[in-house]
């Protein structure tokens, strides 16, 4: 929490740097339909419930948030003086670790024992964005929205028992705050945002690492920037 707050007062000096300046892009926010694009950088994670009884040589297990990136498409469609519905397809790519405690089947040594999940995300989320009044060349704003998303590196159904496998579709919510900076050419947003997944992805394959975790849902902190 600390480095997100850090992430908005880097930006303090740009809201300083707009007020008092002559109104940028006056009429942007007037246009029934508007594009843009965005750009950031993402932590991915696991949330999990572990199984009530740990299987047969697995002790505890702990998750490695690892960093990503994001890139899509804004088109916005403006429906009220503080009100826009915004559409997002995104491409977001990273990987997220998994630390179990258990015995290795290979030397039967306890020890720590890392799987790596890498994805790649194609994500349709439908958002509705509530902005407050513009003050001079800046305004804020919270969203929410829901999503759909297919993991094209899913490894569901390939036959390794290295490999700690999820399920290739998910869906969830997604919430963030963020402000809209007016500049003479675009508009940039500067964004926070927290993604929840809803659907379990976790495969069934009858593995002890599988078992021990009954139920495993993504959760995102990502850093948005999208210019418009």
């Amino acid at each position: 929490m600390r480095r997100n707050f850090s992430f908005f007062l880097l930006f303090l000096p740009v809201l300083a740097w707009g007020q008092g300046q002559s109104l940028n892009l006056p009429r942007l926010d007037q246009k029934p339909v508007h594009f843009g694009f965005i750009l950031g950088t993402s932590q991915m994670d696991f949330s999990y419930r572990p199984n009530t009884v740990w299987p047969a040589n697995v002790f505890g297990v702990e998750t490695g948030p690892q960093l990503g990136y994001t890139v899509g498409m804004v088109s916005n469609l403006r429906m009220g003086e503080n009100l826009d519905l915004r559409f997002i397809p995104t491409y977001s790519a990273g990987e997220r670790k998994l630390f179990f405690d258990a015995i290795d089947p290979s030397d039967l040594k306890r020890k720590i024992i890392e799987r790596r999940i890498e994805s790649s995300l194609i994500i349709f989320p439908l958002e509705v964005k509530w902005k407050t009044d513009r003050i001079d060349n800046h305004r804020w704003y919270v969203l929410g929205g829901a999503y759909g998303q297919l993991d094209l590196a899913s490894k569901a159904k390939v036959v390794d028992n290295r490999i700690f496998k999820l399920q290739p579709g998910d869906f969830g919510l997604e919430a963030a705050v963020g402000v809209d900076i007016y500049f003479e050419y675009f508009k940039l947003s500067l964004q926070l945002r927290a993604t929840f997944g809803q659907g379990n992805l976790r495969v069934d394959d009858d593995t002890p690492f599988a078992n021990a975790l009954p139920v495993v849902r993504t959760r995102t902190i990502s850093w948005i920037f999208t210019f418009e």
